[in-house]
């Protein structure tokens, strides 16, 4: 199945898994318009300084960014000589936090031309404050954080959160018993209806599905130019539920590139409250993966 678009969007669908290629045309950004997804509007609760005690989301959310970027402005300098002509400023990295709020690991996104900063970064986050763990379930979990950072020579460093993973590997027993609600493909008897479907005959559903899905990724896809300047392509896989209620919940990713993993999560976000999947006539939770393949020209 292919469109001719903007985008050229090709499509090959079973019943659990998606493929996609897609070749896209780059949105213009002044580079710091990265993502229009807003970690914070997703996760609620995270780790945070010990300092930032309210509750207001938004306060909560602006002392931690600016604790941040103050701790790093405050043990990273950039000498005006210290940049290579050809280092755009661009960085992403991301790190944990273990359930005791320390730092537990960390990853640098870098390019050929930003290996210099790597060592700085790796020393700056050595040196983070142990944060305030959150609680979910009443068990600690740790917290991760992807970061863009924007380097100017002489100038404080520009950070902004683009994404917040909270680790659910401490809520495994929990979850295991959670799990026993989400129904596999190979059982179920209706499956999802996307909207628009309602009225298409049963053998025709999950054909009506599958397009309805491809044009709303073909709809709403789209990357900033950093993605071309910084060579990234590659296969990403989401998954998610398709709940009892019709919502989408428990969007997860793997990729190569945090903005890839942004742009996948960002696009399975916007999709609408399904009919959900029914079981002995009951609704049903039922879980989607879905592998993304990004290239770019």
């Amino acid at each position: 199945m292919t469109f001719e678009s903007k985008t050229t969007l090709l499509t090959a669908f079973t019943i659990l898994v998606f493929a996609f290629s897609l070749n896209a045309q780059n949105q213009e950004t002044d580079g710091r318009e990265i993502t229009s997804y807003n970690p914070f509007e997703v996760a609620s609760d995270y780790a945070n300084f010990s300092e930032c005690t309210s509750t207001n989301t938004a306060e909560k959310r602006a002392c931690f960014t600016d604790k941040l970027q103050k701790f790093f402005n405050k043990n990273l300098k950039m000498p005006k000589d210290s940049i290579s002509q050809n280092f755009d400023g661009k960085v992403y990295f991301k790190f944990f936090t273990d359930t005791k709020g320390k730092l537990e690991s960390k990853e640098i996104f870098n390019t050929p031309d930003s290996k210099f900063i790597e060592e700085k970064i790796d020393l700056v986050l050595k040196k983070t404050p142990s944060l305030k763990v959150v609680q979910l379930k009443d068990t600690s979990v740790s917290t991760g954080y992807v970061l863009y950072a924007k380097f100017s020579p002489g100038e404080d460093i520009r950070l902004r959160v683009i994404d917040i993973i909270v680790n659910k590997e401490n809520l495994k027993k929990t979850e295991e018993k959670e799990t026993n609600d989400i129904t596999g493909f190979e059982i179920i008897e209706d499956r999802p209806i996307f909207p628009g479907c309602e009225e298409v005959e049963k053998n025709r559903q999950r054909s009506c599905f599958d397009n309805k899905m491809s044009r709303h990724i073909r709809k709403n896809f789209s990357l900033p130019e950093e993605t071309e300047e910084l060579g990234i392509d590659g296969r990403i896989t989401i998954m998610f539920n398709i709940e009892k209620d019709g919502y989408i919940k428990n969007i997860t990713t793997r990729g190569p590139h945090p903005l890839l993993e942004l742009e996948g999560r960002r696009i399975i976000a916007k999709l609408p409250r399904m009919t959900p999947a029914k079981h002995k006539g009951k609704p049903v939770s039922v879980p989607y993966s879905l592998p993304i393949t990004f290239k770019i020209n």
